[in-house]
């Protein structure tokens, strides 16, 4: 008994656990069919409070400008990842981070 367990200890290799990409949250959006406080619009409002945060300590890579409303966010991905498919493959986080960044710009600060 104790054998066949550490073969299948053995056998079974770890995996490591592979993130949403870009491509599979679009699809995952999609379904949502733009439902606020859904699973995609609270998560990018998450990723954008983040990236907020950043700007308003005067990090160019995080995201300025005026405030954002409920579901434009989900919006502004779901229209930028069209004219990007070449991101396809990379993780969601970052489709998003680039699709806000793009929309909501910080300027470098002079010092």
């Amino acid at each position: 008994m104790l054998t066949a367990l550490a073969v299948i200890g053995v056998s079974a290799p770890a995996r490591a656990q592979v993130g949403e990409t870009v491509a599979q949250f679009y699809k995952s959006c999609q379904a949502e069919g733009g439902r606020v406080n859904g699973r995609c619009d609270s998560y990018i409002e998450g990723a954008a409070d983040t990236l907020a945060a950043f700007g308003k300590g005067g990090n160019a890579n995080g995201i300025c400008g005026g405030g954002y409303n409920k579901g434009q966010l989900s919006r502004i991905f779901m229209a930028w990842v069209p004219s990007n498919r070449q991101v396809g493959s990379l993780p969601r986080l970052a489709g998003v981070t680039l699709a806000l960044r793009e929309h909501f710009p910080c300027r470098m600060r002079e010092q």
